[in-house]
């Protein structure tokens, strides 16, 4: 596995580069200039065969490639009409770029392709974890599920509950500290565990049956019910209750609350209690009503009665909690050729029923607000929660929809990799340590090993990602890389002088010797993430 890891890593790494290299290359064979040699792999060169003008060389070290450029190392070759350097700077500009579009452009038909078939999500960091969360892409439990089993004994999707009917794994180190002691005493303990339709059972643990079943635990943020008196969830929730899902939508942050809660009861929700697992109840709320927020003058509803503040209970004995069923109701009777509508409101502590008839238009003159929700005190906290990733699904586009969405992809993908890559060359400077999640060589080398296992969709959202990556970098303007020499042509089209070469081939060898530093950093960080 490992030598196959290492030749996949080395083949899909080579294809980015030459891919960006056959950019520059066919840009400047467009454009005239003499492309003296396209190397396959580095130096030192093994062989070259010379078409045309062109020497395709073939070298020892079988890692990317590159292309020499008339005028790009030699001041002979800067007199030439087919020199780089004497082209028009829009020329030179686009022959630089042109490698970055190359890159581009492999990364949007991969995606768009992914799309097309069914990929994985480009889940990023936590806010997008937190969206798939949301809409059901990233598919989660709460508590520790046994996700992948070799034994008869145990059933996918098994939750761990915990070691007696009082005890409660709550956190993935209560669990470990368990876990160690029957390793320790090499003697099984009992364990509860919920079977995925609900059932609960005492199961023994054994040091055998550890190395029969694998985890994928995370912690969510997610709201706890604390036990208080005054809470409108007193009657129904217990202290620790997890708040899952409202009315089917998944409870993550404060506005995921109040998103899901309707101005009408009962709301569905979904819990999930330490000591018993998933459940699911009907949660009575305090109703609110429409409220009339203004009455037009001379209109029938000042005529018969209806007064600002009136909390609106009922129209033709329909309960109603939205000013927009009100709406809905008084169209649908005036369309059927009724003259008038039953209005029941609550003003103050009396209860009146108005018979008011429509207006010509089909109104009754009165404009309707809805109340702001609120349900009392909830008793609720916010409290990272230990659940288990089950799947993550697939998303699937059509035709039409697939290109925008990878573009859009790569839009937000290629801001956060230029805004990360930023931020690390700035930790490297300052000679803080790498930000979590990112990666150098040896760390790609070991998402290649996994990427492999997930399957083709897998590898070619990979090699996508990695082609977007290698083109944003590539463009920013650095020193010794396309971005840099980019710079000094904006420099020039800007001054009117051309740099002194001796000065920016300096600088471009300054910038090689400092990423070249900046790539040492990142592998001895990746190198030290496997111990």
């Amino acid at each position: 596995m490992l030598v196959l890891t290492i030749l996949a890593f080395i083949a899909i790494f080579s294809l980015l580069i030459v891919i960006h290299e056959l950019g520059h290359f066919w840009a400047a064979k467009r454009a005239g200039v003499k492309v003296e040699e396209f190397g396959f792999g580095l130096p030192p060169k093994l062989f070259g065969i010379k078409r045309g003008e062109t020497t395709y060389s073939f070298n020892l070290i079988p890692f990317g490639g590159f292309v020499r450029l008339l005028g790009e190392d030699s001041m002979e070759g800067k007199k030439s009409k087919r020199s780089i350097s004497n082209q028009p700077l829009r020329t030179q500009a686009w022959i630089i770029v042109a490698g970055v579009f190359m890159n581009l452009l492999l990364a949007f038909l991969l995606l768009t392709a992914g799309f097309l078939y069914g990929i994985e999500p480009l889940i990023v960091d936590s806010t997008d974890f937190e969206a798939g969360v949301r809409d059901g892409t990233v598919e989660v439990q709460p508590g520790l599920l046994i996700v992948e089993s070799t034994s008869e004994k145990f059933e996918q999707g098994d939750r761990i509950l915990g070691p007696s009917e009082a005890g409660v794994f709550q956190t993935l180190e209560e669990w470990t500290a368990f876990e160690a002691s029957i390793q320790e005493n090499a003697q099984p303990q009992m364990v509860r565990l919920e079977s995925p339709s609900g059932l609960v059972r005492n199961v023994y643990f054994g040091v055998e049956d550890l190395e029969q079943i694998e985890f994928a635990p995370l912690y969510l943020n997610r709201f706890v019910y604390l036990e208080s008196p005054g809470s409108v969830l007193a009657s129904q929730l217990q202290s620790g209750d997890v708040i899952m899902r409202i009315n089917q939508q998944n409870i993550l942050n404060q506005e995921d609350l109040d998103a899901a809660f309707v101005l009408k009861s009962p709301a569905d929700f979904e819990i999930f209690r330490p000591t018993e697992g998933l459940k699911s109840m009907s949660v009575y709320l305090p109703n609110n009503s429409p409220v009339v927020g203004y009455v037009y003058p001379g209109s029938n509803a000042e005529k018969f009665g209806l007064q600002t503040g009136d909390q609106v209970l009922k129209v033709n004995a329909y309960e109603v909690y939205r000013a927009e069923e009100i709406s809905y109701i008084t169209e649908e009777r005036f369309s059927y050729g009724a003259t008038g509508i039953v209005y029941e409101v609550l003003r103050g502590e009396e209860l009146l029923q108005l018979d008011i008839p429509f207006n010509e238009d089909g109104r009754v003159g009165v404009a309707l607000s809805n109340m702001l929700p609120y349900y009392g005190n909830l008793s609720l906290y916010d409290s990272l929660t230990l659940h288990s990733l089950v799947e993550v699904h697939h998303v699937q586009y059509g035709i039409l929809e697939a290109p925008v969405v990878a573009v859009k992809e790569m839009w937000r993908l290629g801001k956060l990799t230029a805004v990360m890559f930023v931020e690390v060359l700035g930790n490297f400077v300052s000679g803080q340590k790498v930000p979590e999640g990112v990666s150098g060589p040896v760390g790609i080398a070991q998402m290649t090993s996994v990427t492999i296992q997930d399957g083709g969709a897998a590898v070619l959202r990979f090699i996508a990602l990695l082609s977007l990556s290698l083109g944003v970098i590539n463009i920013l303007p650095i020193p010794a890389l396309d971005g840099g020499r980019l710079l000094f042509i904006a420099i020039q089209a800007f001054t009117g002088k051309r740099p002194q070469p001796h000065v920016e081939g300096w600088i471009h060898n300054l910038g090689f010797f400092f990423l070249l530093l900046f790539l040492i950093y990142v592998t001895f960080n990746d190198v030290l993430n496997l111990f």
